[in-house]
């Protein structure tokens, strides 16, 4: 069935953005020794990488140094899956649109990761998949190309506002970082969904924020990653994002 190969492709590129995944953050070359464990460095064995077997069977530490692996490992390859079956099936099971949903939904899956683990959306993932989604704008079967690079431009111009916007709240409110990612988004998505996209992680933020600031669970000084919401922004937007907008619309 074509539906279990576009989950088995879509689990291969979990799996490898995994195994890549430290790369993101320093100038090591992407290509190289594989290892699992960012701490040691140590080559990992066909066993390890075997993404979630190899965590399992390892009771989620490195077999050299005992450190914890990330639990990343047990999200990437699994989700990556699933939203590759879902975008194939979104898209009225057109292999080609299904699979390249799929890969943006895993890059913004990826970014997710990143910037719960790490507290930064990389540059790394973000500029090259930019220019992958201009390069591939042609693919998207209900989408035009001058519509996928104009959600590019709103995307720029929307960024710019919510941070002015979010000046006054401090630095930590809204960061270089989110203004790449809402780019991406657009690049992505195009107009209108981009509109929706945006709109959706940032009131989702905006909401999470407020609940953790009144309950006292997080202070302003504190981070609150924009990036999982503005991921879940971007994957409702690539799905349904025209059909919420015609619904608005009226």
């Amino acid at each position: 069935m074509e539906i279990v190969s576009v989950a088995i492709i879509g689990f291969a590129c979990g799996a490898a953005f995994d195994l890549v995944f430290d790369r993101f953050y320093s100038d090591q070359a992407v290509t190289g020794p594989l290892y699992r464990c960012g701490a040691c460095k140590t080559r990992a064995t066909p066993l390890l990488m075997a993404p979630v077997l190899g965590f399992i069977l390892h009771l989620g530490r490195c077999p050299d140094c005992r450190e914890r692996l990330a639990l990343r490992t047990l999200v990437l390859a699994p989700g990556a899956a699933g939203l590759f079956v879902a975008s194939y099936l979104v898209f009225d099971e057109e292999l080609g649109a299904g699979l390249l949903g799929g890969f943006f939904a895993t890059i913004f899956l990826t970014l997710t990761m990143t910037d719960l683990e790490r507290r930064l959306l990389p540059n790394r993932i973000v500029y090259p998949s930019i220019l992958i989604a201009a390069a591939l704008s042609w693919g998207w079967p209900d989408t035009s190309v001058v519509e996928i690079l104009a959600g590019g431009a709103v995307a720029i111009a929307i960024a710019t506002v919510l941070l002015l916007i979010s000046l006054p709240f401090g630095a930590n409110a809204f960061g270089f970082g989110d203004i790449k990612m809402i780019v991406l988004i657009g690049f992505v998505v195009g107009v209108p969904p981009v509109a929706v996209g945006i709109f959706i992680g940032t009131l989702t933020a905006g909401i999470v924020a407020a609940f953790l600031l009144v309950t006292r669970l997080r202070s302003r000084r504190d981070y609150i990653p924009h990036g999982p919401f503005l991921a879940l922004g971007a994957i409702v937007a690539m799905f349904w994002g025209q059909d919420i907008w015609d619904e608005y619309r009226g």
